[in-house]
């Protein structure tokens, strides 16, 4: 199938109306469930380190926690990388645990291997959204067993700390649903995406948001542009 056009892609009435409400409120504050007690006993289970990873009287995680999470991120040790990494997956997940534990032994059976991916991803995550994605993603394989796009776009995508100019956006099965269904984005496919689909989709998600910017006359987040696809492909079930 031939690349679909993605340069004179409109962004949908709907979303342009969802952007009049506060960034604080759609994003900051957007919060999942949170199945703590099962993470701090898992990660425990496998000997990792980074727990706890929530008290155990948490029951949500909101965006902006995963923000002040990432506010040092370079300066973070391979303890408080892991703890991050948990969370993130953590909100994620919500109360749908399903392959987690396979992703918790996959970093304990290589863990040196595995935080060495992260920094070097995360790093990059700031400056070039595709290179991120390939560390991440490798010749179109998960560096990490059952990190995939869904996942690892959630890394690169908290490591910005909240920051509105952060290029990395998060996409999964339901923001590629909006897109293709309700955006006209026909040749994306489904969850096995290369890092040049990835970078395409930043590149959309950031042209949306300059023109929203300028609409608006404040600047709009690809994150904001990202909440609405993912809420429009259905009833919230988390991330």
């Amino acid at each position: 199938m031939a690349l679909t056009d993605l340069s004179r892609m409109p962004l949908p009435p709907a979303c342009r109306e969802a952007l009049r409400e506060s960034r604080v409120r759609r994003i900051d504050d957007h919060a999942v469930p949170m199945a703590a007690a099962w993470w701090n006993a898992e990660v425990a289970a496998v000997r990792l380190p980074g727990a706890p990873v929530a008290g155990s009287g948490v029951t949500r995680l909101r965006r902006g926690d995963l923000f002040e999470d990432a506010a040092h991120l370079p300066a973070l040790s391979d303890e408080e990388l892991l703890r991050f990494t948990w969370r993130v997956l953590a909100w994620g997940s919500g109360m749908k645990l399903r392959l987690n534990r396979r992703r918790l032994r996959a970093v304990a059976h290589d863990r040196a291997r595995v935080v060495r991916t992260l920094r070097s991803a995360l790093a990059a995550a700031p400056v070039d959204a595709a290179q991120a994605y390939e560390v991440m993603r490798p010749g179109g394989r998960n560096a990490v067993r059952c990190l995939g796009p869904a996942f690892s776009t959630k890394l690169l995508y908290f490591a910005g700390a909240g920051s509105v100019r952060h290029p990395c956006a998060i996409l999964d099965s339901r923001v590629a649903t909006t897109l293709r269904k309700t955006c006209g984005w026909d040749s994306l496919g489904n969850g096995r995406w290369p890092t040049h689909t990835y970078g395409r989709y930043c590149t959309l998600l950031a042209r949306w948001a300059a023109e929203e910017s300028e609409r608006l006359g404040r600047d709009v987040g690809v994150d904001e542009i990202e909440r609405w696809l993912f809420d429009s492909a259905g009833g919230q079930a988390g991330k």
